[in-house]
């Protein structure tokens, strides 16, 4: 494929951006979109069948035949716009060939994901988030548009950002004494919340739920829930918890730097 950016092919931009390897690439799911579009154009089309010749009727299904040519078009980009994953970050190319965002993992500040459970009146539908707050403050939401393949989109993503984030995070808890994780902040006395501090003795697990964080102690509520869009870099917050005694040794060089997501 020999799209361009700015006049270069994807290739060098991904060679200049040091991405690394092509881990895959998906496109946006459009199976309801055309199905809208298909049926304005069907409407507008049986408009006009049946107007007579009413200048009203003739107009509105014009309308609408245009409204289903918009849809189409929109649809059609849609259907042609792609995100690439590489090893070290990920880009968009639209329909022309043109790279429209590139985003390398080191410019990537916070790492959230969580799921976002939509009422639809009869049922409920779950829909994977995963949000990047860059470095610059731009935020990428990986969750538009609606790819088929998100879930393996966020699970490759959150390894490669978790993989860089856990010997930050171990070296900041070295200087600082903590790790601090958005609301959450883990610490030598123990858990600490927005408002309450749970000393390590008195915790017996960590949950992560589809949309909340929640920690226990043998009580029958978490002393702890906590949404997890408002939790950054939660695989390696994950990940320090369960060897938070391997990390307050000395000497680092028996500790993991490769945590394991957990799955919801």
């Amino acid at each position: 494929m020999d799209s361009r950016a700015g006049g270069r092919s994807i290739e060098q931009a991904v060679a200049e951006a040091g991405l690394g390897e092509q881990h895959g690439r998906y496109r946006s799911a459009v199976a309801a979109d055309i199905a809208i579009v298909v049926c304005f154009a069907a409407l507008g089309g049986i408009l006009l069948a049946a107007s007579g010749g009413a200048g009203a009727v003739v107009a509105m299904g014009l309308g609408v035949l245009a409204v289903a040519a918009i849809g189409g078009l929109v649809t059609w980009r849609k259907a042609n716009t792609w995100r690439h994953l590489y090893t070290g970050g990920t880009l968009t190319v639209d329909p022309r060939g043109t790279v429209t965002s590139l985003v390398t993992w080191h410019d990537v500040a916070h790492l959230r994901y969580w799921t976002r459970v939509v009422n639809l009146g009869t049922a409920y539908t779950e829909v994977p988030q995963c949000r990047l707050d860059l470095n610059s403050g731009e935020v990428v939401d990986l969750a538009k548009p609606r790819y088929k393949e998100l879930p393996e989109i966020v699970s490759f993503v959150d390894a490669k950002i978790s993989a860089l984030k856990l010997p930050l995070k171990v070296e900041e808890l070295r200087k600082t004494g903590a790790a601090v994780f958005g609301p959450i902040t883990l610490a030598a006395e123990g858990v600490r919340g927005r408002e309450s501090l749970v000393p390590w003795h008195a915790v017996t697990r960590i949950e992560a739920g589809k949309t909340r964080l929640k920690i226990w102690t043998d009580a029958r509520q978490p002393v702890v829930s906590q949404l997890l869009n408002a939790v950054p870099e939660l695989t390696v917050l994950i990940h320090m918890f369960g060897h938070w005694q391997e990390l307050q040794q000395p000497d680092p060089s028996g500790t993991s730097t490769q945590p394991q997501r957990k799955k919801s």
